[in-house]
């Protein structure tokens, strides 16, 4: 059911997904913006929020959103239903947030090819929340902890369920990259079935989740992660094109905070980390874009058929014009 319960002859409100805890920052500025928009369009569209996957999995409300059961979420994308949603995370594609922005931001090129990939699943790319760019977690010291071609040698490292990672941490990073569900990697982490993971989107992740069992957060930014509000296109387009500004007008001032506040908050974090105990190691700039030379080189062309070459040459071009 696509709309919630509403009172009186109040307007139905619609269903808004997100798939972090109820108080995290997402939490906080999703809540923020369904408000907003409720007040600037006087009560015309409301929202009800639904935090932390009450609604399912964020790749099942993105299902659930396609069919109009669901109005909207703020999540990732759902890769089973689109492989190229693979860019949207895509590993060193970006290694620092202003690359991100270039790509990711409004207008960006990278965020035109989802908005293409999203319109062709009846959905509309309203926004994006950016998330960080992640770093791994490990649970004891490295022999060569400063140089990020050599610190992870040897290392078992869970990393995200995909064979282009799997490249990346096997063959250029000397890992040994291993799968493994999401909800398993804290006891993996604390009885060392592991040694670290990858997939913390930022050192905001890595506190919330995993403080307990990390003694230093790498600060790979091996891939960047944002969240996509999208939106059921007939709902859309049953929102007075007043009211469809409002929204637009709300959620980019948000989505421009949120690039301000990000690094903040990666800050913030770090500082959380070092008070809990854990070590960031920050690696320079020309030394992750070594790596990211020899991923491009060597693990984005066995992938080039779920991220066509086309897609990336883009991106990396749009990279270029930026500096």
């Amino acid at each position: 059911m696509v709309f919630s319960a509403a009172a009186g002859d109040a307007a139905p409100r619609l269903m808004f997904s997100h798939h972090r805890p109820a108080g995290s920052p997402l939490d906080i500025d999703v809540k923020t913006i369904a408000s907003r928009i409720e007040k600037e369009t006087q009560g015309r569209v409301a929202f009800d929020v639904f935090p932390a996957g009450q609604l399912g999995d964020y790749s099942v409300v993105h299902e659930r959103i396609a069919i109009g059961d669901v109005a909207c979420q703020m999540a990732p994308l759902a890769m089973q239903t689109d492989k190229q949603f693979g860019i949207a995370w895509f590993p060193y594609l970006v290694i620092n947030m202003d690359e991100a922005r270039t790509l990711y931001g409004k207008n960006g090129v990278v965020r035109e090819m989802i908005n293409d990939r999203l319109k062709k699943q009846g959905l509309v790319l309203i926004s994006t929340w950016p998330a960080g760019i992640g770093g791994v977690c490990v649970a004891k010291e490295p022999k060569n902890i400063n140089d990020p071609s050599k610190a992870l040698n040897g290392f078992k490292i869970r990393v995200m369920a995909n064979k282009v990672n799997e490249y990346v941490f096997g063959d250029v990073l000397g890992a040994i990259p291993t799968s493994m569900a999401w909800g398993e990697l804290f006891t993996a982490m604390q009885t060392g079935v592991v040694d670290g993971l990858q997939g913390s989107a930022s050192a905001e992740g890595a506190y919330s989740q995993f403080r307990d069992v990390t003694k230093y957060y790498l600060a790979y930014n091996d891939h960047y992660e944002s969240f996509f509000l999208s939106m059921n296109e007939e709902i859309w387009n049953g929102i007075s094109k007043k009211d469809q500004a409002i929204i637009l007008k709300v959620c980019d001032e948000e989505e421009a905070k949120r690039w301000v506040q990000a690094p903040k908050d990666e800050a913030i974090y770090r500082k959380k980390l070092a008070d809990a105990g854990v070590k960031t190691i920050v690696y320079k700039d020309e030394d992750l874009s070594k790596i990211r030379d020899r991923v491009a080189k060597e693990c984005w062309p066995k992938v080039y058929n779920e991220v066509p070459k086309e897609m990336l040459d883009k991106a990396l071009n749009a990279l270029k014009k930026a500096k």
